[in-house]
């Protein structure tokens, strides 16, 4: 990995991001997915040659400190808009990976004039599948459960098994184990807060595809096995941007920026010079 490590503070936070390319001019900015931190994209990172790029640890995520407010996707906005003004950037093209993807709508939502292109891989809309049934249930017992109790809970082999079955698709059977690693390693780590906060806010709030039409050009790419973020909500999503591209990756899932790292990297790369 060609990345330098960097942090600074952010309201007292510490917030720690990685970069490449510091000479080029034109900017790409990175936002993973939730459990998750910088490393689920940055293999994909590595194919996107002609950028500057910046990928943070979202705050509560990898060594990024928890934010001092609540975990939602409003102060997760702000704190992006503080995070790009530390880097004195002003103009950037922004790519957001499920969760990721969210901060990203929210943030061009309310600040469209800072981002030239908007990229979104297998956003997140609502919860319409299985799995976010599931999800939806274990949050529901985490928040009777006894604070002590809840991280336990939260990083249980039982649900986690189910949801791997069901998030990874196209990786080869070495990649998904590898992946299915590093995604326990984050999650045993995980502010209990912040956990609970995004899920909290993910099923009890409207769908990021309901809100004031976005005009930024944007590229949607979604996978067709994608069980968590469906094609059917994707496609919900799309009707909220006026200048918008889908792409159907085939045979692929929900972590298809990590599965098929090269794949998506070539589809951004064209699109973003297009």
């Amino acid at each position: 990995m060609n990345f330098t490590k960097h942090h600074f503070l952010i309201n007292g936070k510490e917030t720690f991001y990685w970069k490449k390319n510091s000479n080029l001019k034109k900017v790409v900015v990175l936002l993973h997915g939730f459990p998750g931190n910088h490393r689920v994209v940055t293999d994909m990172a590595e194919g996107l040659k002609d950028y500057r790029i910046i990928i943070p640890d979202l705050p509560a995520c990898g060594e990024s400190e928890p934010l001092e407010q609540k975990h939602i996707l409003k102060n997760y906005s702000e704190w992006l808009n503080l995070f790009l003004k530390n880097l004195k950037i002003d103009s950037l093209s922004l790519i957001g990976y499920s969760f990721g993807s969210r901060v990203a709508v929210t943030f061009a939502s309310e600040r469209p004039e800072t981002i030239n292109k908007l990229v979104l891989i297998t956003p997140v809309v609502k919860a319409d599948s299985f799995i976010a049934r599931l999800a939806s249930l274990e949050y529901e017992i985490a928040e009777e459960l006894p604070a002590f109790i809840q991280k336990t809970w939260l990083s249980n082999k039982v649900y986690h098994g189910i949801s791997n079955m069901i998030i990874f698709k196209s990786a080869s059977k070495k990649r998904r184990q590898y992946l299915i690693d590093n995604d326990a390693k984050e999650i045993k780590h995980l502010s209990t807060r912040a956990n609970l906060d995004l899920f909290e806010e993910f099923f009890s709030s409207k769908p990021i595809s309901e809100g004031k039409p976005i005009f930024i050009p944007t590229l949607v790419i979604a996978g067709d096995k994608d069980e968590i973020a469906t094609v059917n909500s994707v496609k919900e999503l799309c009707l909220r941007f006026k200048n918008s591209e889908l792409i159907v990756v085939k045979n692929s899932g929900h972590i298809v920026v990590a599965e098929r790292p090269k794949k998506i990297a070539g589809l951004i790369g064209k699109w973003l010079a297009s």
